[in-house]
């Protein structure tokens, strides 16, 4: 499982800017700790392990996509504003896709 901790340090945030928003970086480890303790593989790998420690690809792309989310709150619409330019943000990552094993992303199965 993730914590607002580890998802600061892979967003850089700094002490100030955390503490503004711990809500809702709390808010989004929350949701995030929910979906992807229910994936299947990741429950599986939870229960076999005594402690109930996730694979370290589902750490890891929880991580991505709770700063994802996070920093979703800047892009309502999909759309990201600089200066002159407008940039559209993709409905969905790839490398988180990938590391969760969702989405487009599956691993090869037989039956």
């Amino acid at each position: 499982m993730i914590d607002e901790a580890r998802v600061g340090r892979y967003l850089r945030l700094t002490t100030q800017s955390a503490t503004a928003d711990a809500e809702l970086l709390t808010d989004v480890c929350d949701a995030v700790n929910a979906w992807v303790g229910r994936l299947d593989w990741v429950a599986e790998a939870a229960a076999a392990d005594p402690g109930g420690a996730w694979p370290p690809t589902a750490d890891q792309g929880a991580t991505m996509l709770a700063a994802r989310m996070y920093r979703r709150r800047n892009t309502p619409s999909g759309v990201e504003a600089m200066t002159d330019q407008v940039v559209y943000v993709p409905r969905r990552d790839s490398d988180v896709d990938q590391l969760l094993r969702v989405g487009s992303y599956q691993l090869p199965a037989v039956g």
